[in-house]
């Protein structure tokens, strides 16, 4: 192949991930308008009878932050919200539009990039891929929804629980509460996909269950040092919180990898 026949090559897979990713962005921009405009009478039937406009999107972040904040798994918590200017509010309304619009749209995402991709693997990339992909998919939903309804409100406690040790009343801006929450939960969900990707791993013989076994307490350490690091409070009580389902994941995979291995190792004997 001369060089401009491999510039014409990359050139055709280049505008087809363009094309493809274009459409993704159209739906997520409708959508991101959508979650800007409709109103949260569509799920209240008692906002819709009083006439009183209200976004979907700020709907939604109020019953999240409701439940937080009086989670049946800690009790009730006492903090304070400000505005630190006056635009804060729109801020807030922006940015929660735009996450529910980035996770509504974000299969179409995936699945763009998975049929761009898929032409240009083998079959048994293609069945690994697949076996892997929903449990991906599933231990991210999973991780978001363990660090909604149990990391966050416990990581919130504590920050209340010591703050009252000095008498200090929790005075939070309201931005910086959602971003709290955010990125807690982005984290435990990327957190906890990854011991399926290593099990993917294991299945393409990239990574080595004996390897894994091998440098097991080092791993769980480090696993311990990262969930302090993106757990915000960066406390021995919400990292391990975070840290041990994540321990016990990697532990099933290792068993399962190790199984794997010596179930090919028979049929090739």
């Amino acid at each position: 192949m001369t060089s401009s026949e491999l510039i014409k090559y990359y050139e055709r897979h280049v505008k087809e991930l363009i094309s493809r990713l274009r459409k993704a962005f159209i739906v997520w921009f409708i959508s991101l308008i959508l979650m800007l405009s409709l109103p949260a009478s569509l799920v209240t039937p008692e906002s819709f009878m009083s006439g009183y406009y209200l976004p979907l999107s700020v709907y939604l972040v109020n019953e999240i932050a409701s439940y937080i904040l009086s989670s049946p798994l800690i009790g009730p918590v006492n903090v304070t919200f400000i505005a630190e200017h006056l635009s804060m509010g729109f801020e807030v309304w922006f940015l929660s539009s735009l996450f529910f619009s980035v996770t509504i749209t974000l299969p179409m995402f995936i699945y763009e990039l998975w049929e761009f991709i898929e032409p240009g693997l083998y079959e048994h990339e293609k069945r690994i891929l697949r076996r892997v992909f929903l449990p991906v998919i599933g231990s991210f939903i999973l991780g978001c929804l363990f660090g909604l309804f149990i990391l966050v409100p416990i990581i919130l406690k504590a920050f209340v629980i010591v703050n009252l040790w000095f008498n200090i009343q929790p005075i939070i801006a309201y931005v910086d509460f959602i971003g709290f929450v955010t990125s807690t939960v982005l984290f435990s969900g990327i957190f906890m996909t990854t011991p399926i990707i290593v099990y993917g791993l294991i299945l393409v013989e990239i990574l080595s269950p004996e390897l894994l076994a091998k440098y097991r307490a080092p791993l769980y350490i480090g696993i311990y040092i990262v969930a302090a690091i993106i757990t915000p409070d960066g406390g021995s009580f919400g990292s391990a919180i975070l840290a041990l389902p994540i321990i016990v994941l990697f532990e099933i995979v290792l068993q399962l990898g190790k199984r794997k291995k010596s179930k090919r190792s028979s049929c090739c004997r």
